[in-house]
This record gives C-alpha cells, sequence and structure tokens, in this order.
C-alpha cells in the first residue's frame, strides 16, 4: 500500500506544480452564474467572483501565471483590482496566484489551517518537504469555524468543513444568489482526492456534504471545486456514491479483508465507467480512503 500512495503523491506534486506546466495557450473564461456571481475556468480549481460597488470578491486563483489572464477576465465582467480573496483550502491549483493577488493588495481570507500550511514547511506523505509560500501568498484574515461579509449586496458566507477534502476546506454561500462555491469537497472529475497527509478523512467528507446538501435547494447553483456548473442532485448523488464505497469497504474489513484484497474485489465496478476517467483511478482512490480511515 505504501509504494501506491508514495507513487500517488509524487504524481499529485508533479500535476499540481506549476513550474513544470505550460500556461501560454490556456484561456480563462467567464461565466455568468447568476446575479453579479461569476465562474471563472481556465486551469486547476474554478474561480468564483462577485463584483460591485465594493470592490471584487474573488474564490481562489489557479495558477500564478494566469493571474493576468485572470485580471482581464474580470475587466470583461465590469469588475477592477481583486479587493478580497478567498481560498477555500491550501492546494497550488486553487491558491497558485494568492502572492500575486496578496502583493497587488487583495486581502486574503481563509481558515486557520491553510494559513498554517502555506506559512510552514509541509512534509508529504512521501517524505519531500514543500517549503513555505512567500509571505505576499499567506491569508491575513483567517477564522476558525464561520465567518460572514456583506459586499456587492450579497451576503458571502464562509463555513469551514471539519476534515473533509484538506483540514483547512471552506465553502462559500452567496446567500442572496442562492449559489455556493464548494471547493474541492465536491467535484465532478470523478473519484475525488481525499488528502490524508493533509488532515482529509472520508467520513468529515461525507458529514460535510450532509450539512450542505441539507442547507441547499433545487434551486441552489453549485460551483464545484473543478468541472461544470451542477445542483443539488449532483451533489447528492456524489455523496451517496462516497457512502456505498465506504459502506462496503467497511464491511469486508470488518470481515478481516486487507485493502489490498478489498481492491482486488472491485467493489467500485459499477463506478468505474463515470468516475474512472479521471486522474485518481479506482485503485487509488481506495487506498486513500483507507488511509484516511487510519489517520487519527
Amino acid at each position: 500500500m505504501k509504494s501506491s500512495i508514495t507513487f500517488l503523491r509524487l504524481f499529485l506534486l508533479v500535476a499540481f506544480s506549476f513550474a513544470q506546466r505550460d500556461f501560454s495557450e490556456v484561456k480563462v473564461e467567464a461565466t455568468q452564474v447568476k446575479n453579479n456571481v461569476y465562474m471563472l475556468t481556465g486551469s486547476g480549481g474554478n474561480i468564483g467572483v462577485v463584483t460591485g460597488k465594493d470592490g471584487v470578491v474573488m474564490i481562489d486563483n489557479q495558477f500564478a501565471p494566469l493571474a493576468d489572464k485572470i485580471k482581464e477576465a474580470i475587466k470583461g465582467i465590469g469588475g477592477d483590482d481583486v479587493t478580497y480573496m478567498i481560498n477555500t483550502h491550501f492546494h497550488g491549483d486553487h491558491t497558485g496566484g494568492n502572492a500575486v493577488f496578496g502583493g497587488d493588495g487583495a486581502m486574503v481570507v481563509a481558515h486557520d489551517n491553510v494559513r498554517k500550511r502555506l506559512s510552514t514547511e509541509q512534509k508529504r506523505a512521501n517524505g519531500d518537504v514543500v517549503a513555505p509560500q512567500p509571505q505576499e501568498a499567506w491569508p491575513i484574515v483567517t477564522f476558525e469555524q464561520q465567518v460572514k461579509f456583506y459586499l456587492n449586496d450579497e451576503e458571502i458566507e464562509l463555513i469551514h468543513a471539519d476534515r473533509a477534502h484538506t483540514d483547512g476546506d471552506v465553502v462559500v454561500f452567496f446567500r442572496k444568489a442562492n449559489v455556493i462555491h464548494t471547493g474541492d469537497v465536491f467535484v465532478t472529475y470523478g473519484y475525488p482526492f481525499i488528502d490524508a497527509s493533509s488532515g482529509a478523512s472520508i467520513t468529515g467528507m461525507i458529514n460535510f456534504l450532509d450539512q450542505v446538501i441539507e442547507a441547499i435547494d433545487e434551486e441552489t447553483i453549485v460551483i464545484p471545486g473543478h468541472g461544470p456548473l451542477s445542483r443539488k442532485k449532483d451533489v447528492i448523488a456524489f455523496r451517496d456514491r462516497l457512502q456505498d464505497i465506504l459502506d462496503k469497504v467497511l464491511v469486508q474489513k470488518r470481515k478481516g479483508k486487507t485493502i489490498e484484497e478489498i481492491i482486488e474485489m472491485k467493489i467500485t465496478q459499477e463506478y468505474d465507467e463515470e468516475w474512472g476517467g479521471g486522474f485518481i483511478k479506482a485503485k487509488d482512490f481506495l487506498l486513500l480512503l483507507d488511509e484516511s480511515l487510519s489517520e487519527k
């Protein structure tokens, strides 16, 4: 199991390293979600933007080399300089532009653990050490559980998801528009990444998805961490699949089966056609799930 986890960690570190990517052909495009709430897509996590008289509020920022393209896309929807920069979690495909926008004067806001992880060395499961980000990238406003902003005629509420995709996830509600940005607690690319080395938990992810489902309705528009705009039914389907896979794993573990034996049983086979095309395959997802169950 350790060798498979090490391979996946190495793969993810390469995949999330902007230094290894060519962004010259990436197009950053804006989609109006509702009212003055927009989604920007390019390379990396989906960006949320709220424009108005109080300045631009942006949720996540992909990678530093895309900052100029992101700024142009914001100008194209009537915005100007970013005033508030919210991080849904610390991964580089969501915070790679922190130093650029923070250096320009944006107030970077995130959960307490995001500042801890961006400002200190991070040791990965494979033993690699990731250096701290420059100080301009660190959040200057942090919170523990929940915080609200009343900006641009919108009530923006940030709620911490305890040990879900990481230990510093937040979802962002736009209450008036009835829109939610989930960060990577909900994605549509296939099997999700459970970053156990950064405090993630499959049970925590499912529990928080339950809270999100309870808090939204059929008219809520969902901006996932990655993928197209979604609805409540999509979040429910995602959550139910995670629960089904977890239940099957736990049944076999109670019988004394190892995770390697469970993988050989192909318990995720019914989901592989739709979810198996993502960068995490069923085997790797089960290893990550098992690792998250083992984390204290």
